[in-house]
């Protein structure tokens, strides 16, 4: 991961290369890629390739006018602490996407659906996962995602409603479309998802375990509150002494999967950025809602 600087000037170049990255990754396999080669994916992107395949209209306009959209939703439903984290984002793809558009050029020189699907997924997952490392999000369907949950399907977990839209638009593609494009959009999905775990946690498991000491026993009790009801995952504490300061204070320790810890550690900057936290990569977990220790392999 990027380490932050302690300089003003070092943490916005950090941040500008972070917000850069995260678009040129994004964009470029969009324009370069994915409508070249007749594909389509979840998300955003998604759903603006079912809107150009109808309508005559630039593809860069169309996203950007559903950036704005999300943001507008995200600002009324959540407030200004959701609108920040997607705001540079949300203006930095669309920027690239029209300049991009602009450029003759084609990444694969001749078309292979399954090669441009794995280029979709490798693209898209840098592009998420760095832009993850600095807190942002382009507003996309996971800003949506929470939106729904926050006004009207709190006992659903955030990333459930995201992945039923995504399959919903996949779906919806495969009538559009073609089937077979909606099949390459999966294999995009999961490669994405393996590269942004790689970015954000590293390789080497499929199970991390969360420790976060709070600054606060109130924001503990919001991050506990927050672990079990909407991640739905158990959470423990354990009491914790730092020999600097000699305060005594508890530990929260939440097992889950790199995907759900991402959210977590963005729920933690949100809430509490004073916290300390840490994330370790599991080989393997036993008991319930993971793996039978009874089993002989489950490794």
């Amino acid at each position: 991961m990027l380490r932050s600087p302690k300089t003003k000037m070092g943490k916005f170049m950090r941040e500008t290369l972070i917000v850069l990255t995260s678009a040129f990754f994004g964009s470029s396999v969009q324009i370069f890629v994915m409508i070249p080669n007749g594909m389509t994916s979840g998300g955003m992107p998604g759903i603006a390739r079912l809107i150009t395949h109808f309508l005559p209209v630039s593809y860069s306009l169309v996203y950007y006018t559903l950036s704005m959209v999300v943001l507008i939703v995200a600002y009324f439903a959540m407030g200004k602490a959701e609108v920040k984290r997607i705001i540079a984002l949300g203006f930095a793809y669309p920027i690239m996407l029209f300049i991009f558009e602009h450029i003759d050029y084609e990444f694969l020189r001749s078309p292979d659906p399954f090669l441009a699907a794995i280029l979709i997924g490798l693209f898209y997952g840098i592009a998420t996962g760095v832009g993850y490392i600095g807190g942002y999000s382009s507003g996309g369907t996971d800003t949506l995602a929470r939106v729904i949950k926050f006004k009207f399907l709190n006992h659903l977990r955030t990333g459930d409603i995201q992945m039923a839209m995504d399959i919903a638009i996949i779906t919806v593609s495969a009538f559009v479309f073609d089937t077979n494009i909606a099949v390459y959009a999966i294999v995009t999905a999961v490669v994405a998802a393996k590269v942004i775990s790689a970015i954000t946690v590293g390789y080497g498991g499929r199970f991390v375990q969360f420790d976060i000491i709070t600054s606060t026993k109130a924001k503990r009790e919001q991050i506990t509150e927050y672990i079990l009801k909407d991640l739905n995952r158990a959470v423990t504490t354990h009491a914790s002494r730092g020999e600097y300061t000699k305060e005594e204070r508890r530990t929260l320790s939440v097992i889950c999967t790199p995907a759900e810890s991402i959210k977590l550690k963005k729920f933690v900057a949100e809430v509490d950025p004073d916290a300390f936290a840490t994330v370790m990569s599991l080989t393997n977990v036993w008991g319930k809602r993971f793996h039978d220790i009874n089993e002989a392999d489950n490794t």
